[in-house]
């Protein structure tokens, strides 16, 4: 889809270079024959522009290389890079306008043949126009900040269109010193548009990112897997048309391997799919160190920590839970359960809701296996017949741990 789209942008730039280098030679014509000195600024500006768009072209074109050997990242960066330079180009011309303008406003010239000028304008301001939306859609199908700096330009051009109409008009009235006035506000506008064009561009090359939208979107479809514990980091890049990103989480430490290696593929994905101009995205997990687990030991008699260990689930009466710290056991509680809270469902909800980490088997079907390990994470320890007390279970499982 990306190849696509990026060959769509390069055609749409090589129509604009087309259209430019008409309608430049037709302003430049205009303004000769008419002595409108802002109509020959005006020509200028469209065959820089065609200058801006050339970039455009190449730099869409050479996006689409693959890595080798010697750029092993891709050369995405040719597209931001060309917006750059585009953007200097911009601001170079907003200087030359400026100072054209000034020269204007201090000597007035007499022009001619002013209804050739009023037509050549009206036709500029058209094809600006459409080239702007061209460009401004093709850049964000591309996600090209070339085009949309080449946007931005259009878009000058049309204000200046409407500035040079009224200009043309005001000399047909006769009244004074508008073609300058007007010409130096043209100056400005293409001074501020070149400026934030060139920051943009150059903040990506310096891997600035500003998308909090996107973030928020990632961080959310991270939270949503339960293997992960905390977000700690997410960093955005932009190379070009393409976004390369990675985050460090910190994972469930009680999640089997194999289910950590399943879910991260297919987060991976989900945050690729929220924009298709994620060109790659990694994942960095950490285990955290556990200070604190909580053991649920099923007994059949409520005697504290020598309470029995149950070994089927049909003898089993409660459940012992004991909080551990620093291999110490630190508090303990005995809770009763009822026949209907051994089913599958309802007996992982009991032990979720009292924070198990680690539950003694005594006997599990297969469903409430399941359910317990890989829906809610909880670890399943076996129940060894010669360990008869809770309290003998939590010393040889410190011992195993």
């Amino acid at each position: 889809m990306n190849k696509k789209a990026l060959v769509h942008g390069e055609q749409v730039a090589r129509e604009g270079m087309i259209h430019l280098i008409f309608l430049g030679s037709l302003k430049l014509l205009t303004g000769i024959l008419t002595g409108m000195t802002v109509l020959i600024a005006d020509a200028v500006n469209s065959f820089a522009s065609i200058l801006g768009i050339f970039a455009s072209y190449i730099g869409l074109k050479l996006s689409r290389k693959s890595a080798d050997k010697n750029f092993e990242y891709g050369y995405h960066r040719i597209e931001t890079f060309a917006a750059f330079l585009i953007s200097l180009g911009i601001i170079f011309l907003g200087y030359k306008v400026l100072l054209t303008s000034t020269d204007i406003l201090l000597n007035a010239k007499e022009v001619h043949l002013q209804p050739f000028a009023i037509s050549t304008t009206v036709i500029g301001i058209i094809f600006s126009v459409r080239l702007y939306r061209k460009f401004k859609k093709t850049a964000e199908e591309t996600n090209s900040l070339a085009l949309m700096a080449n946007a931005r330009d259009k878009k000058i051009e049309i204000i200046s269109g409407l500035a040079v109409l009224l200009t043309v008009i005001a000399s047909y009235k006769n009244i004074p010193y508008v073609e300058g006035i007007l010409s130096i506000i043209i100056s400005f506008l293409i001074l501020k548009e070149g400026i934030l064009s060139a920051k943009e561009s150059l903040f990506f090359l310096l891997d600035y990112w500003d998308d909090p939208i996107l973030l928020f979107k990632i961080k959310k479809a991270l939270k949503r897997e339960d293997i992960v514990n905390r977000v700690t980091k997410i960093r955005l890049r932009r190379a070009g048309t393409f976004i390369f990103g990675e985050a460090y989480i910190e994972i469930n430490p009680y999640v089997e391997l194999v289910d950590v290696r399943d879910e991260l593929a297919i987060l991976k994905g989900r945050i690729q799919e929220l924009n298709s101009y994620i060109k790659d995205f990694s994942i960095f997990t950490n285990i955290p160190k556990i200070d604190n687990e909580i053991i649920a030991i099923p007994i059949s008699n409520s005697k504290g920590l020598k309470s029995k260990v149950a070994f089927r689930v049909k003898d089993t009466n409660g459940y012992l839970f004991a909080k551990i710290k620093n291999n110490h056991i630190t508090t303990s509680k005995i809770i009763k359960i009822s026949e209907k809270a051994k089913k599958p469902v309802e007996l992982a909800e009991f032990l979720a809701k009292n924070k198990a980490n680690i539950l003694i088997d005594n006997q599990l079907s297969s469903l409430i296996y399941y359910n317990l390990r890989k829906v809610h994470n909880i670890l399943i320890y076996p129940n060894f017949p010669d360990i008869k007390t809770a309290e003998d279970t939590i010393k040889l499982l410190l011992i195993d741990t």
